[in-house]
């Protein structure tokens, strides 16, 4: 088999039907080497097997800086993925759209990684370019990263809009970093939970709920894009 790749799924998403073979399965606490809380949404596993012809490491869940993890820490499961032989990572998260005509569901390639001001992430860049561009995809935008975990004020989404954000989020960012050190090449396609410039009470579980019913449409498309890669 020519190249592996690796595939992280976002919070709610389930790419497990990505798999025809699983071949093992690695949980974070065995393979990251510090203690791993529980999060829904997130199984915090891998999975190793094969997608049509094409090696595939599935990386079920990541971490984030809002629960208290290091950079380090939260960029560790890109340095497993690199160890196992993963040299294309295609990242996927869910956000909140930023423009008035992105829906929940919608799936978003992303064109640039922006991030907001963090000062527990040092030598934090301020933008970051995905290495390549997935088709197929409902728009093309601008991912910006925060650190959260409360989700954004009206205020902050207004900021977030003038600066050119598309879709807003708490992941990636880090990992994507962390590709540029290693020398991976990556992409990443954002799925659209809500539509922040409509005003309401948004909780994790809406987040987890809209993921799960776009996971099916997420996985053909991938399906179809591993097999051009």
């Amino acid at each position: 088999m020519a190249g592996v790749i690796g595939i992280v799924s976002g919070s709610g998403l389930d790419l497990s039907p990505l798999l025809d073979t699983i071949t093992a399965e690695f949980a974070f606490k065995d393979e990251l080497g510090f203690e791993i809380d529980s999060l829904e949404g997130h199984a915090r596993r891998f999975l190793r097997g094969t997608c049509g012809n094409r090696e595939i490491l599935l990386q079920c869940g990541r971490l984030h800086f809002y629960e208290g993890y290091s950079f380090e820490e939260v960029t560790s499961t890109v340095d497993v993925l690199d160890a196992f032989g993963a040299r294309t990572i295609i990242f996927t998260n869910v956000g909140g759209g930023l423009r008035a005509d992105l829906n929940p569901a919608d799936i978003v390639s992303i064109s640039e990684l922006r991030t907001w001001p963090f000062v527990r992430w040092e030598n934090r860049p301020e933008s970051l370019t995905p290495d390549f561009q997935i088709e197929g995809t409902d728009a093309t935008g601008v991912y910006y990263w925060m650190h959260g975990p409360s989700y954004e004020t009206p205020a902050e989404i207004h900021a977030l809009q003038i600066l050119g954000g598309d879709v807003v989020g708490m992941s990636t960012a880090p990992e994507m970093a962390r590709c540029k050190q290693l020398g991976l090449r990556a992409a990443v396609l954002s799925i659209v939970t809500n539509n922040c410039c409509t005003p309401q009470v948004l909780t994790h579980d809406d987040v987890v709920s809209v993921a799960q019913a776009a996971s099916a449409r997420l996985v053909q498309l991938l399906r179809e894009t591993i097999q051009r890669l």
